[in-house]
């Protein structure tokens, strides 16, 4: 791949990266000021995460119907700047409802986009190593804004904040200007239907599920932790800190790993991110201390790494061409449903039954992950 795609779309998935990492933490905390209990805070993040998967899945619509990306990666990521600014005068939680649901369709979409450029444009044998390069966004950005919003939320408040944020994202359409789009074959119509019924395949769809169940797993810590710190006592800085500091301690790995998988096969180290997820679950739900935290959300930012790095690389080797974009689209926007599930499911369970129960429960979503994985029988496209 060219240095100058390269380039372009790790800055283009920094730009999200940094603001959704850097929101993502703060968002139960900014909903439990405009009247939020548990239930209906994860509610509320549920919803956003039901938006990023119609984003999500809409990427792979745009994709594959019209053949373009470049643009429609533009367009969105302009049309989420006015909403960011409106997100920090939000006066009710309905309102920031709306406003979280409309700001992640846009980048659900725009994420999505960036993945399907990303597949097209990398070569089988380096594709782990470029989806690994592009997994350091996650973590950089969880670590710049992460340091950046908490700081920032202490002092000044939330409304500074989302003001901060809206200039930043002007950034993400200038780097898209740089992108090049590499062209694909049109399906023919009369075809479509028979290519369509039969492009994914059954691995594809194993592997789909397990991203799933992890997945969840994952957003059941994002909210665990949050809520769990805030009833702590915790303040804003030291709950995006955790974030941010557990996000530059996972960055090399999944990079790591996505070059390994080019060269010795990629199920080995899913089922390894997977493990991870349990111990994640684990020390969480025995945290009292920022550091108990800490360690719980480097596991679980590794794993999400992992997750998405070598998915992504080993979808793209299961799938022909022009179904890629579809196949992509449903794997970003199987984390997204994973953040529906993960948050509604956590925000009921922590406040009917409590915090251990909720992490124990969770535990057997990466258990049925890996049991899916092993019946997996994977198969490089041709």
């Amino acid at each position: 791949m060219p240095k100058k795609q390269s380039l372009a779309l790790f800055v283009c998935s920094l730009v999200p990266w940094t603001v959704g990492n850097g929101l993502l933490p703060l968002l139960p905390v900014y909903a439990t000021q405009l009247g939020a209990d548990p239930r209906t805070a994860g509610n509320y993040l549920a919803f956003s995460y039901v938006a990023i998967a119609f984003g999500a899945i809409s990427a792979g619509w745009i994709s594959d119907g019209f053949q373009r990306r470049k643009i429609p990666l533009i367009i969105v990521s302009m049309a989420g700047i006015p909403v960011c600014w409106l997100m920090g005068r939000a006066g009710s939680i309905l309102a920031l409802s709306v406003l979280t649901a409309l700001f992640w369709f846009s980048g659900g979409v725009g994420l999505g986009l960036i993945g399907i450029l990303t597949g097209l444009s990398a070569s089988q044998d380096e594709r782990g190593k470029v989806f690994g390069i592009l997994s350091l966004t996650g973590g950089l950005g969880g670590l710049v804004g992460g340091l950046a919003s908490g700081i920032i939320v202490d002092r000044w408040g939330f409304q500074t904040l989302f003001t901060i944020l809206t200039f930043f994202i002007t950034c993400w359409p200038i780097s898209g200007i740089f992108l090049s789009e590499k062209k694909t074959e049109r399906i023919d119509k009369q075809d479509e239907p028979a290519k369509r019924k039969s492009a994914l395949g059954r691995d594809f769809y194993l592997l789909l599920t397990a991203s799933l169940m992890v997945t969840i797993s994952g957003f059941v810590i994002v909210l665990g932790r949050s809520l769990l710190m805030n009833d702590l006592d915790f303040s804003a800085t030291e709950i995006s800190i955790t974030g941010a500091v557990s996000g530059i301690i996972a960055m090399p790995l999944p990079l790591l790993m996505g070059w390994l998988s080019d060269r010795t096969g990629r199920k080995v180290y899913l089922f390894l991110g997977y493990g991870l997820s349990i111990a994640s679950l684990f020390i969480l739900a025995m945290s009292a201390s920022f550091w108990c935290f800490l360690i719980a959300s480097a596991l679980q930012a590794i794993f999400m790494g992992v997750n998405g790095t070598i998915g992504n690389a080993l979808a793209t080797d299961m799938l022909p061409q022009e179904s890629l974009g579809r196949g992509l689209a449903l794997l970003s926007a199987a984390s997204s449903i994973g953040g529906v599930f993960g948050f509604a499911g956590a925000g009921y369970t922590l406040q009917s039954f409590g915090v251990l129960p909720t992490f124990v429960i969770s535990m057997s979503l990466p258990v049925i992950a890996i049991i899916l994985l092993s019946f997996m029988k994977v198969r490089a496209k041709g």
